[in-house]
């Protein structure tokens, strides 16, 4: 059963507007994505309840019946050290953290009564749909930017949804599912609020598995910025209710083959192309401006690693850590020590970094 908490509020942070949480278009009518606060009052957590559920009162949406146990994944000290701990997002159901933010945007499909989704993705949200989709007995239609890893594609369609694959990049999958929404419910991961309100609850579990104190720092790969969001409105919803004493320095980290926040935060010329980290080969984010503010609002920046970094990395926490993830999630952990030796971190301050996808879909070469 869906619950749609009635203390549910969406607007655009652009121009101010508000909307109708169950009449809400896709996107504001200035164009930009929609945003939305829950007035939650109590983090009464519930540990009997699966996975994030366990903080249902601060989440909008509610229905468990969907839940596959997404979230209270492990949060681990990295070996030999005190002061860094890795998040294991990978061990979601489908292995990625999307899952987090599926299940609620899936949740809202089924409150809309719809019977058919449609999302552009680069894998990861994709395969996180097309599992909701299925428990939820909706179809789904997941278009993908052609090169998509075809491990991905095989996952999302072993769900039953429809791969559509379309020449370019994420722009033109973006461009290519958005005509799609004029039939069917939109379930973008970008631009549907609920995905960053199943997100946020990774700053809840850090917070809590933590002894309830959130940490100096947080590392974040950064595409369409989701995650890094997720981070930022957990931590501030925390704050905001005396429940964390500090809020964390969010520091977003791209390639360097493709780096649109990197070049926003520096005002420079920005690169666009072909990088191992496909779940973030986002040219234009459309919450770049969200984005920018979460940084620098926390006192965070932005970086970008090499391609050999990238693959280096995924190398050694595969060798070293026994983490196997994908080459997206080890953009973050890439840049853990580059900040420490830039001074922008301390050597006593303590991080985490949530590892976003599994090794599984897209492992070393």
């Amino acid at each position: 059963m869906v619950i749609l908490k009635m203390k549910f509020r969406v607007y655009c942070p652009e121009c101010g507007k508000n909307y109708e949480p169950q009449l809400r278009p896709p996107r504001c009518v200035c164009g930009k994505p929609l945003s939305s606060t829950t007035d939650w009052q109590a983090l009464d957590i519930d540990p009997s309840k699966r996975g994030m559920f366990r903080y249902f009162q601060a989440l909008p949406l509610v229905d468990e019946d969907l839940s596959m146990g997404e979230g209270w994944t492990p949060l681990i000290p990295a070996l030999g050290r005190d002061n860094l701990f890795f998040k294991l997002e990978f061990l979601c159901p489908t292995g990625s953290f999307k899952d987090r933010g599926a299940v609620m945007v899936v949740a809202d499909a089924v409150n809309a009564c719809c019977d058919s989704v449609v999302i552009d993705s680069s894998g990861n949200a994709g395969a996180s749909v097309a599992a909701y989709s299925a428990r939820a007995r909706i179809k789904a239609y997941v278009v993908v930017p052609k090169g998509t890893s075809e491990g991905k594609k095989k996952q999302i369609a072993a769900f039953g949804a429809e791969v559509i694959e379309v020449p370019g990049g994420r722009s033109e999958a973006a461009k290519k599912a958005m005509g799609m929404a004029e039939k069917f419910f939109y379930a973008s991961h970008v631009w549907n609020p609920l995905f960053i309100e199943g997100t946020k609850t990774v700053a809840f579990e850090i917070w809590e598995q933590l002894g309830e104190m959130a940490p100096d720092a947080v590392l974040s790969p950064a595409g369409n910025g989701t995650m890094l969001l997720g981070l930022y409105k957990g931590f501030k919803e925390l704050m905001q209710r005396g429940l964390a004493r500090r809020m964390p320095k969010i520091f977003a980290v791209q390639s360097e083959r493709c780096n649109p926040l990197y070049s926003a935060f520096y005002k420079q010329g920005k690169r666009i192309g072909k990088t191992l980290a496909e779940g973030i080969a986002v040219a234009e984010p459309p919450r770049l401006n969200e984005m920018l503010s979460a940084v620098r609002s926390t006192g965070g920046g932005v970086l970008t690693v090499s391609e050999e970094e990238i693959a280096s990395e995924q190398s050694r926490l595969a060798k070293e850590e026994g983490l196997l993830v994908e080459p997206t999630a080890a953009v973050a952990p890439a840049a853990e020590a580059l900040l420490r030796e830039m001074g922008l971190l301390d050597s006593k301050d303590l991080v985490v970094v949530p590892l976003t996808g599994s090794g599984m879909k897209k492992p070393p070469e």
